[in-house]
């Protein structure tokens, strides 16, 4: 009876500590901000965007592709909090047809933009990379691809998979 009682005991143990290490995956990794269908992770690490683009895989993730005018809002406020004199990477670049921006993932052109005015204006010919700027208050600039910035990076919530929201 001892046996079984212990047996039974381990086992509850174990069915809880896996439910609630489930719990625990199913939420943005610590560090990381949730806001609609994603997480993000503001880094203030200066790198070129190559860099922080391969930064942001090795967190299985990607630089943050922005879609719409309440995410561009989000982004720009949260840059700003966190780091408000830092420049943002983010996954946009122009340097396969100049002139035409596409999200680095997928190589879908922007149907969103937040430019500050004049912009892009690919100075020096030389400006193929997205960030959001600290001097234009977050707003969009094309930069040189091997300038260094922060970067935010963007990954799927885990909560937008079809499994059922555990509460309580």
């Amino acid at each position: 009876m001892k046996y079984t009682l212990l047996n039974s005991f381990t086992v509850l143990k174990l069915w809880l500590f896996v439910n609630l290490l489930g719990v625990v995956f199913l939420e943005c990794p610590l560090g990381w901000h949730h806001y609609d269908n994603s997480c993000y992770l503001f880094s203030t690490d200066r790198y070129n965007w190559l860099d922080a683009e391969s930064s942001c895989r090795a967190h299985d993730a990607r630089l943050a592709e922005v879609v719409s005018k309440n995410q561009s809002d989000y982004l720009m406020n949260m840059a700003i909090t966190v780091g408000k004199d830092e420049s943002y990477w983010l996954g946009g670049r122009d340097d396969v047809i100049e002139g035409t921006w596409i999200w680095a993932s997928t190589d879908k052109v922007f149907t969103y933009t937040d430019w500050y005015p004049g912009q892009p204006n690919n100075y020096n010919n030389n400006e193929d990379c997205l960030h959001m700027y600290a001097s234009f208050n977050m707003k969009w600039n094309d930069f040189s691809c091997a300038g260094l910035n922060g970067f935010v990076c963007e990954k799927r919530y885990p909560r937008t998979t079809n499994e059922p929201e555990i509460i309580g």
